[in-house]
């Protein structure tokens, strides 16, 4: 191959494939060094004085894969006199450190970030043998995860309930919001990489809805020119899913499809031929697209998800001498998120990114009364048997960041989101919210000491402006040590429902509060995290505590002593402490991760003192011989405090919940296997007591909160092209 007549220079930057951060401590070696070239390291990378084409270069860096090119002209651009390119590396599946982007300024290491990031990856979700968030948030420490047949899965997380969580998807926030919370077994993690999670205020980077936390699902994006993969997933319960995934890249563009349908066919403890179910009979489709586009200097990335659900409620037979019939409860919804989010670099020191997400959401609840002997049914006409409930949701987001300043990383950005409500439950049956707010992140570095000062100021039209300030600190003892602190303060504005709703059936009446108060919550927090060897062996831990204070606490109030009216009111001014302890140590083929944590929970008019109790061990162990892995996942929680709508607090009883599991890859990992038990210990609900604190309560004092099924036998595969 000729070479090209005339030298020059190549600037070649290194980085991280899927979050594009530098990786400036790269190492770079010309394999087929000739003439004068020389290599010169620079802050805009790696230099390659005096090029002749073709060149082949050998590219590595602690934590991910190295990687040869033979470049050649047509592979960089001209800019100038220079030449220019970007080599991009993949990390190894060995890697510890994770990147992560959830609230920061720029993607980067997880132990560089200034907060306290809890990450889960794919490798760890496959473990778990996980369908939906729900099966990865059992596990977590400071999570509670409660299940509800008709309405899903929600998570309490450090004492702090759902509503004030907002979960997102690759930075959209997700609406759909039931009794406050999102649920979580409606977001599968087919196609998902990463899941990152902070615990505690995130409004200043955030808005309302991050009072307690942010849980960010981030999804994989190509890496090979083609490729698909399928997974089968069966349980002995009754579940049987099925989800496929195809990408393909060329050139600069890259597009990627993930669809997956997941069937319960219900189940209930009881040994006959009964048609009522105590879990009932679900269906899901869903659907995910991604296109991205890139030129010089800009990227431009579509994303569409799509969710259709039915949950089916059959009544138990009622039989006389004239008829045999039942009531059956259909409940459908659909979710469908529309994103384009564009990000282009201004200079190689500033960047303009801009995330615009468009969402409906509708749910139906349809009761029909059935003929068990002709099998006709028809509508029932009772208030609340037919309802159709609609959300609409628009949020514009927009960030400048720049490092232009010395020492320092900046971010500006601005965030509009308005939600309409349309249902017959709402007064005048729609309702409009809106709020619109600008923040500011400044992250400064000065030697082994970081601050991260910020600060929200939003408007909601329901609500008088308000201003959210943050500030978080980090400080590296060395390389192995990190300490950080922080105070931030939380927003909640309430809710459409909170305020409108007016739902009648013939068991309940619930009214909304016009007069509601937004929450405002402090928390203050202080950790220690250390990475070292003991003997050759990795080992680290993580200590830390933290204090919350929510303030206007909103919840279901029974409204002038009637036991069946009920309003939203602010009732409580809520106060924890938390402290939890967190190791991890790899032994050989041992690889294990242990955790503990206690949450102590201040007295309120509501709630008595009380401290929860927790521990988790999860575990694998890597038989290298039989290319395979055996796994184990526990989780203790010590009685758990559960809050009525008639104002009942009660506690549950301790759980204890366990899986196991065999994991093998075949045909150098095309195939990936896993059998195993689920709810080990056959854990199906959790018996309730406690003292009843209105009297005029129709309720009792005790009772049973559901949490699984039975005990499982699962078999999970995964086909890769």
């Amino acid at each position: 191959m000729a070479l090209h007549s005339k030298a020059t220079n190549l600037l070649l930057e290194v980085k991280e494939n899927n979050s594009g951060i530098f990786l400036n401590e790269a190492n770079l070696r010309v394999l087929n060094k000739s003439g004068n070239l020389t290599i010169e390291r620079s802050a805009a990378g790696f230099i390659l004085k005096n090029v002749y084409y073709p060149v082949r270069i050998k590219c590595s860096f602690a934590g991910y894969e190295s990687r040869t090119l033979l470049i050649q002209k047509k592979d960089v651009e001209s800019i100038g006199e220079q030449d220019h390119m970007i080599v991009y590396l993949e990390r190894s599946v060995t890697q510890i450190g994770d990147v992560v982007i959830t609230g920061q300024v720029t993607p980067l290491l997880a132990k560089q970030s200034v907060y306290k990031v809890n990450t889960v990856s794919a490798s760890e979700i496959a473990q778990r043998a996980a369908v939906s968030l729900n099966d990865v948030l059992n596990y977590e420490m400071n999570n509670f995860v409660a299940n509800d047949n008709l309405l899903g899965s929600s998570v309490n997380i450090g004492g702090i309930g759902g509503q004030n969580v907002k979960v997102l998807v690759n930075g959209i926030p997700v609406m759909g919001r039931e009794n406050g919370t999102i649920d979580m077994g409606q977001l599968n993690l087919n196609n998902i990489k990463r899941i990152e999670m902070i615990q505690g205020p995130m409004s200043v980077m955030y808005g309302s809805n991050a009072l307690g936390g942010v849980i960010n699902l981030i999804t994989a994006t190509p890496k090979k020119k083609f490729s698909v993969s399928g997974r089968s997933y069966t349980e002995s319960i009754g579940r049987y899913n099925f989800s496929a995934n195809a990408s393909a890249q060329k050139k600069n563009h890259q597009l990627q499809l993930s669809v997956a349908r997941n069937f319960f066919y219900g189940w209930t403890p009881k040994d006959s031929i009964n048609r009522f179910q105590l879990w009932k009979p679900k269906t899901q489709y869903t659907g995910d697209l991604q296109y991205w586009l890139s030129f010089k200097k800009l990227k431009l990335n579509y994303f569409a998800s799509y969710l259709s659900e039915k949950i089916t409620n059959k009544g138990e037979p009622i039989v006389n001498a004239y008829e045999g019939y039942a009531f059956d409860e259909y409940y459908r919804t659909n979710r469908m998120i529309h994103s384009l989010a564009a990000t282009t670099d201004l200079t190689k020191r500033d960047q303009l990114t801009f995330t615009n997400s468009f969402q409906t959401y509708k749910r139906t609840k349809n009761r029909l009364k059935k003929d068990l002997v002709t099998l006709n049914e028809f509508e029932t006409m009772s208030v609340g048997d037919q309802d159709t409930t609609r959300f609409y949701d628009l949020n514009l987001r927009g960030t400048y960041s720049s490092t232009r300043l010395k020492n320092t990383n900046l971010l500006l950005g601005y965030e509009y989101a308005r939600e309409t409500g349309v249902s017959f439950k709402l007064t005048d049956e729609r309702q409009i919210m809106s709020e619109i707010g600008v923040f500011s992140s400044a992250a400064y570095t000065i030697k082994a000491f970081q601050i991260q000062p910020s600060i929200r100021v939003s408007h909601n039209n329901r609500y008088k402006t308000n201003v959210t300030p943050a500030i978080h600190a980090k400080l590296d003892i060395g390389q192995k040590t990190q300490v950080r602190g922080s105070y931030a303060r939380g927003f909640r504005a309430p809710t459409l429902k909170e305020m409108y709703l007016q739902f009648i059936d013939q068991n309940h009446t619930i009214i909304g509060n016009l007069d509601l108060k937004p929450e405002i919550g402090n928390r203050v927090e202080i950790g220690l995290d250390h990475q070292s060897r003991i003997l050759q062996t990795p080992f680290g831990y993580t200590v830390n505590i933290s204090h919350n204070s929510i303030q206007n606490l909103i919840a279901l109030a029974v409204f002038n002593n009637h036991g069946v009216l009920r309003r939203y009111d602010n009732i409580a001014n809520y106060k924890n402490w938390i402290l939890s302890v967190k190791g991890n140590m790899t032994i050989a083929n041992l690889s294990l991760n242990a955790g503990t944590g206690m949450i102590f929970v201040e007295n309120t008019n509501i709630t008595p003192q009380h401290t929860i109790f927790e521990c988790t061990v999860l575990g694998s162990y890597k038989l290298k011989k039989l290319r395979s892995s055996v796994n184990i996942n526990y989780k203790f929680n010590s009685r758990q405090p559960v809050i009525t709508v008639d104002q009942q607090f009660l506690y549950t009883s301790p759980l204890h919940i366990a899986n196991v599991s065999l994991q093998r890859s075949f045909f150098n990992k095309a195939i990936q296997a896993q059998i195993g038990l689920k709810n080990l210990f056959n854990i199906q609900n959790a018996s309730l007591s406690g003292t009843i604190s209105s009297q005029n309560s129709p309720h009792s004092g005790s009772g049973a909160m559901q949490l699984f099924p039975a005990r499982s036998f699962f078999v999970d595969v995964t086909c890769s092209l």
